[in-house]
């Protein structure tokens, strides 16, 4: 059995056994494993959310209705972050901001959906606490490769260090966050070598993983592959697991206990990893949630997983 094999059996077994004991979502079992234990049909399972939540589309729409809310109370400024159309980064901060922490926010979306519209919910929670909350729009898996997609991720962050002074925030204190699929983009780039931007090594001082994919060879196998085209080394460059030497900040590592078994196992090995290098500051777990009521968690400012991020932040 190779190394890899036993690393990801051993994140299942901490899961209690993952699919074979849920009791959710039966899994039908008519051909041979592709990964570990999962079948091809298991996987694509494993990897779908809709599987998991039957009220998918009404947990969506909160994403998008109390954005909506939030920016009629908190209008955020705008601004231009690249060169496309799409490339805008919206800027929540505190009244008369001066040298305040930056959270830069990326939405998920499973590379397919939302933007920086629907992703305006958490900044009340830290506006509140003194900081800026920002949020990206990137392209789409269907517009641009996801490459590119994390480049512009990268691109955006890069924005708000060099700009931070234009809106009140303090380039020293610049902290990332993210979840599902921006959760996956956004641990792209927390292991960017930021020296070869002309910044320092240390740009990013914290970040937030939520219920993210971060070994990105099981996803592709799944039917998640069939829209993602990457070639086997962009694959290796888009998995932070493989390149955690590049990590130079703690780490929060959350999900939901009512997740997929993949994006509960992929995160506990994850945060099992940075312990052991020293890098993790939190695992949470939430309690009787799903994969989408994970990041609205942070519109409440006295949720556990509010006052995570808090701690990250010291705010």
């Amino acid at each position: 059995m190779s190394m890899r094999r036993r690393h990801f059996l051993a994140g299942t077994a901490a899961l209690g056994g993952a699919i074979g004991s849920s009791g959710v979502a039966p899994l039908l079992a008519q051909q041979g494993p592709v990964f570990m234990d999962y079948t091809e049909q298991q996987l694509d399972q494993a990897y779908d959310q809709a599987v998991w939540e039957p009220q998918l589309n009404e947990l969506q729409a909160y994403d998008s209705t109390s954005s909506a809310a939030v920016r009629k109370v908190l209008p955020p400024r705008t601004e231009r972050y690249g060169k496309s159309d799409i490339e805008l980064i919206d800027i929540f901060t505190p009244a008369n901001a001066s040298g305040v922490p930056i959270m830069v926010y990326i939405h998920g979306g499973a590379w397919l959906y939302n933007s920086r519209l629907d992703a305006s919910f958490p900044a009340p929670t830290v506006v509140g606490r003194g900081a800026a909350y920002l949020t990206p729009d990137f392209n789409n898996v269907k517009q641009a490769r996801l490459p590119d997609m994390i480049e512009q991720c990268r691109s955006a962050v890069e924005w708000a260090v060099r700009n931070a002074a234009s809106f009140g925030g303090d380039p020293n204190r610049v902290y990332i966050s993210g979840h599902s699929s921006g959760s996956h983009l956004a641990s792209c780039v927390l292991i960017t070598d930021w020296t070869t931007r002309g910044l320092p090594a240390d740009t990013i001082k914290g970040a937030m993983l939520m219920s993210g994919m971060y070994e990105l060879y099981p996803a592709m196998l799944s039917s998640r592959g069939k829209y993602v085209q990457i070639t086997p080394q962009e694959l290796d460059a888009a998995s932070a697991m493989r390149h955690l030497c590049m990590v130079s900040c703690p780490v929060v590592v959350a999900n939901g206990d009512r997740e997929s078994p993949e994006f509960r196992r992929q995160s506990t090995v994850l945060a099992d990893a940075l312990q052991g290098m020293g890098r993790l500051a939190a695992r949470t777990e939430l309690f009787a949630t799903n994969h989408f009521q994970v990041p609205q968690r942070l519109s409440k400012p006295d949720s556990e997983l509010s006052q995570t991020l808090y701690a990250l932040m010291k705010i």
